[in-house]
C-alpha cells in the first residue's frame, strides 16, 4: 500500500513538470558574434555590432553584401536581446513577373515602397510626381526584353547604368543614386552617325567623352556642336582671344576650379595641351550644367554665360553677355546633327 502511494506521488510530480515546461518559456541566451560581416551564418538571438549599434538576429540566415543590419529590419532588430522573438517572414527574393512596366523598389530584395512606370523618359520632377523620391531605388523588376537606363543626376546627367533584367540588389555603386531614368520596351537605339562636317579625330574625342558618361552617342553630337562654335573644330584657335584651352575654349579660371573634379573623375591630372583632355574637361563641365540647370538648352546658357547668367546680364565692362545667342547657335547645330533631346 505504501509503495502504491509513492508511485502515485511520483506520477503527479512528472505531470506537474510537464505542465510547467509547456507554459513557462525559458530564456535563450544570445550569442555575441562581434562585428557584423558578410558571408557569415547567423542564428536567431545572435547579436552583432554595426556602426556603433547592437543588433539581434530575428531570422536565421547567411549574410550577404548589402544585408547590413540597418538595411534589413526583417533579419535584425535594433538592440541586444535575450528572448526568442516571434517568427518573421523573410523578404521575398524572387518577384512576381512584371508585365505592364518597370517596378522600382525602395529596399533590396524588392522590399519597401514599390512604384511601377511604363516606357518613357522621367526627370526627377516626373519621378517625384509618381511617388519616387530622389536617390532611394535599391532594387528593380522589369519584364523580359525591356531596358532601363538609370542616371546619377537629374535630366539624364552624370553616370548611366543600364539594366536588362531584374535585380534584387543594384549594388553599392548604384544604390540610392537614381535621379532620372529612361525606360524602353526593347533595346534603345544608341547608334549615331558622325556628322559629315566633323573631322574624324574630333569625333573620336567626342565619342570617348560620350562613352565615359554613357550617353549612347547623343552627347557626342552636342560636344561636336560646341566645338564647332568654340573653335571651328580647331581651325579658329590661332585667332582665339580668350586664352581658353583648345577645342572647347574652357577659360583658365574655370579650368582651374575644375582640376580636382577632373582628377577624381578621370583618375589623373588634367593635361591642357591634350586635345582629348580639352574635350573631357568641357564635357565634364557641360554635363554638370545640364544637370544643375535642367536640360541641354539651359545647360548651354550657363556653360557660356556662367552660373549666374540671366537675360540682360552684362560683364564687368557693361557689355551684354549674349549667352542666349550662343545657346541658340549650338543647340541648332546639335539638332541638325540629329540630336534627340
Amino acid at each position: 500500500m505504501k509503495r502504491k502511494h509513492i508511485t502515485k506521488a511520483l506520477s503527479l510530480m512528472i505531470a506537474l513538470a510537464l505542465i510547467i515546461s509547456t507554459y513557462v518559456a525559458v530564456p535563450v541566451s544570445a550569442a555575441s558574434k562581434g562585428a557584423w560581416a558578410p558571408n557569415t551564418a547567423y542564428s536567431v538571438n545572435d547579436t552583432v555590432t554595426y556602426n556603433g549599434g547592437t543588433y539581434t538576429c530575428i531570422q536565421a540566415h547567411t549574410s550577404l553584401e548589402g544585408w547590413e543590419p540597418v538595411n534589413v529590419p526583417a533579419l535584425w532588430s535594433n538592440g541586444g536581446g535575450g528572448t526568442t522573438p516571434p517568427p518573421v517572414t523573410p523578404p521575398p527574393v524572387t518577384p512576381p513577373p512584371a508585365s505592364n512596366g518597370v517596378t522600382f523598389y525602395e529596399h533590396i530584395n524588392y522590399g519597401g515602397k514599390a512604384v511601377t512606370l511604363g516606357t518613357g523618359d522621367y526627370t526627377l520632377s516626373q519621378l517625384n510626381s509618381h511617388g519616387i523620391g530622389n536617390d532611394w531605388m535599391s532594387s528593380l523588376q522589369l519584364p523580359s526584353g525591356w531596358t532601363v537606363e538609370v542616371y546619377e543626376h537629374d535630366h539624364f546627367g552624370g553616370i548611366r547604368w543600364t539594366f536588362n533584367s531584374s535585380s534584387s540588389w543594384v549594388g553599392n555603386d548604384i544604390n540610392d543614386k537614381m535621379s532620372s531614368v529612361k525606360i524602353y520596351s526593347g533595346s534603345p537605339s544608341t547608334s549615331v552617325t558622325k556628322p559629315s562636317e566633323v573631322p574624324s579625330h574630333i569625333w573620336t574625342y567626342a565619342m570617348n567623352a560620350d562613352n565615359k558618361y554613357g550617353k549612347g552617342g547623343d552627347f557626342a553630337l552636342l560636344l561636336c556642336a560646341v566645338i564647332k562654335k568654340e573653335s571651328s573644330f580647331g581651325a579658329g584657335l590661332a585667332g582665339s582671344p580668350s586664352a581658353g584651352d583648345g577645342l572647347m575654349q574652357v577659360e583658365p579660371n574655370t579650368r582651374n576650379s575644375y582640376l580636382y573634379k577632373f582628377s577624381t573623375t578621370f583618375g589623373r591630372a588634367y593635361n591642357h595641351s591634350s586635345e582629348q583632355d580639352q574635350v573631357y574637361m568641357g564635357a565634364m563641365i557641360l554635363d554638370e550644367k545640364i544637370s544643375v540647370f535642367g536640360g541641354i538648352y539651359n545647360g548651354l546658357l550657363h556653360y557660356n554665360g556662367g552660373d549666374y547668367w540671366y537675360p540682360g546680364a552684362t560683364d564687368s565692362y557693361g557689355r551684354p553677355i549674349l549667352a542666349n545667342l550662343y545657346a541658340d547657335s549650338v543647340y541648332g547645330t546639335y539638332k541638325s546633327y540629329g540630336g534627340k533631346n
